[in-house]
């Protein structure tokens, strides 16, 4: 792997890699296993393509200019990206339009928040774009589609120096509800954090590449399966989002296909691969060339990680193979991860220390008397503390406690928000009163020097003095009935006035009316016997209901607010008579 911060920004990185293997294949866009040939570009043509949008951009708009680009997963998204980071402009990768009315509207949002002087689509959504943006006064902004790159030889009209400094990317935090946050990535903070990547993943160490299917507008896909591997000089082969959503074989397949040793998946992609491959098709796998399967989301579920490497080790899937990490948008991706080479670590933990209100800590009992909990491996380039969060003080090992960061990848603040940056990313601890910190808002320990989440400090339920994790509640709540297998839940807390547990889940849409009653019995009577966990409160709703992030995560604010707006459609609601009042709107 070499070494990335010996460059001064990511077009030297790019040019570096380019000389020493023009010809050697940089990217594939993978059109599926029945394609008769894919798309690939070499680190040559790749590098004119982009060479010839930057100079374009560099006549036409100064550096430190915002570019909104809101294409799905396509060769014009990496051509562009490269542009800008070659040119001196921000590239702001934002969800593809069309795939819903979400994802215009959070491209609207980002958009009234960073104002780009040029936005770039598909030709079939300018129009409407354009029409939003002048809706809410931003008909300054240019918004184009993106078309091909062209012929010609690459010319620059002026090329602009670049100190490592210098932005690079506004990379938009999934966050649930509100004004976007755009995490402000500076050339060395994305350097320093994929060199991280790129030794965690073993890239240099032999033949390989990255593949995979995650949306490019997302931090895990952007900078851990595009940017970190074409730095690296390995090829990466991407496919599209909705070709693993609507048949996740062929994720597997691109990775047999192109023989990638590197892919990153959030933990419910892993267990759709489990339920929904067919032996059929897993006979006609070979994943034996794979090394590292990083599982990325939070959390990692162990019975994840077992089910999927017992169903895919007939597949010649190695035992060591699936890593689980822990990351996120600000710190620009990687925090840290387990070693190549060594299995996932899964502590047995004493449930009643982990829930105790007061001074929770990971402490280890025997396997059959403890609950599961993933270790996220060792950090890598970068320091983490656990502090108190009433106090502001660093705790011991094993203590649970806030998630603190600090080093060369965290970012510098959010876009224009003065008013969060001091308190996110200006954290200070007393015995280091020099040393800015960033706030993960996550909660969690170290145990043995690797890192354990236990869930967000701003989602636990506290009830009667212990605890509660709503990642517990919904596995759980998930655990009840059959129905609820494969489907999402969401569950928080209400004061009312004191905390009431809620869970909204998804069902089956095979299931009957008649019989919704019954599984919410058996949410209810599952919560309260197997986790002790008083829940009245159970609302079962349609599938695709439950409020994701991009990468997957459950956006239990958002959930919490929308029951509280009675804006969730619901097919049987039990609620607890005080919490009907509460929520407006009550079940449709």
């Amino acid at each position: 792997m070499p070494d990335l911060t010996d460059h001064r920004n990511l077009r030297d990185a790019f040019a570096a890699q380019v000389a020493r293997q023009p010809e050697a294949t940089a990217l594939t866009m993978f059109r599926g296993s029945d394609a008769e040939e894919q798309e690939s570009l070499s680190f040559a043509e790749l590098a004119r393509r982009a060479a010839l949008r930057a100079g374009r951009l560099t006549a036409r708009f100064a550096p430190g200019e915002r570019v909104l680009i809101a294409l799905p997963t396509c060769t014009q998204f990496v051509e562009l990206y490269l542009a800008c980071l070659f040119s001196g402009l921000i590239a702001v990768p934002t969800p593809p339009l069309g795939g819903s009315a979400t994802a215009t509207e959070r491209a609207v949002a980002i958009a009234a928040d960073c104002t780009p002087a040029l936005v770039v689509t598909t030709a079939d959504h300018r129009e409407a774009l354009a029409e939003r943006l002048a809706a809410l006064g931003l008909d300054g902004a240019l918004v184009e589609a993106a078309g091909e790159a062209g012929d010609g030889e690459a010319a620059v009209p002026t090329a602009p120096d670049l100190p490592p400094d210098t932005l690079g990317v506004l990379q938009y935090s999934s966050g649930s509800t509100g004004r976007p946050k755009g995490v402000m990535l500076s050339h060395r903070n994305i350097l320093t954090n994929i060199r991280s990547i790129g030794e965690y993943f073993g890239l240099g160490d032999g033949p390989g590449g990255c593949g995979s299917w995650l949306p490019l507008h997302h931090d895990m896909g952007l900078f851990g399966m595009l940017t970190t591997p074409l730095m690296a000089g390995a090829p990466v082969t991407l496919m599209s989002p909705s070709d693993f959503v609507r048949r996740p074989v062929e994720y597997l397949r691109m990775m047999q296909w192109s023989r990638s040793t590197v892919t990153a998946v959030p933990d419910f992609a892993l267990d759709v691969c489990t339920r929904l491959i067919n032996d059929r098709d897993l006979a006609d796998l070979d994943l034996s060339h794979v090394r590292r399967i990083c599982n990325g989301s939070e959390p990692v579920h162990a019975a994840t990680l077992e089910a999927f490497t017992e169903r895919f080790t007939p597949a010649g899937l190695r035992p060591d193979a699936l890593s689980p990490c822990y990351g996120m948008a600000e710190v620009t991706l990687y925090v840290s991860g387990t070693r190549l080479g060594t299995p996932s670590k899964v502590f047995s933990v004493d449930r009643a220390r982990l829930e105790d209100a007061g001074h929770p800590e990971v402490r280890q009992v025997p396997a059959e008397q403890g609950r599961p909990l993933v270790a996220l491996g060792a950090p890598h380039g970068i320091r983490v503390r656990i502090v108190d969060p009433a106090t502001g003080l660093a705790v011991a090992d094993g203590a649970i406690g806030e998630i603190w960061v600090s080093g060369p990848s965290v970012g510098s603040g959010y876009w224009e928000r003065p008013d969060l940056n001091d308190q996110v990313f200006g954290a200070r601890l007393p015995d280091e009163p020099g040393t800015a910190w960033l706030r993960t808002g996550d909660l969690g320990a170290l145990v043995d020097g690797e890192v354990v989440v236990t869930g967000r400090l701003k989602e636990v339920m506290i009830v009667r003095g212990r605890n509660l994790f709503p990642q517990d509640v919904e596995r759980e709540a998930r655990a009840a009935h059959q129905a609820l297998t494969g489907f999402v839940g969401a569950a928080f807390g209400i004061a009312a006035p004191d905390e009431r547990v809620v869970v909204v889940h998804e069902v089956s849409p095979t299931l009957r009316a008649d019989d919704l009653p019954a599984v919410a019995g058996a949410v209810q009577r599952r919560l309260s016997t197997e986790a002790d966990v008083p829940c009245r409160n159970v609302l079962l709703v349609r599938r695709g209901t439950v409020s994701r992030t991009t990468s997957g995560k459950i956006q239990r604010t958002a959930m919490r607010e929308r029951f509280l707006a009675g804006e969730l459609t619901v097919l049987h609601a039990e609620l607890d008579p005080q919490l009907a009042l509460i929520a407006r709107g009550g079940a449709a």
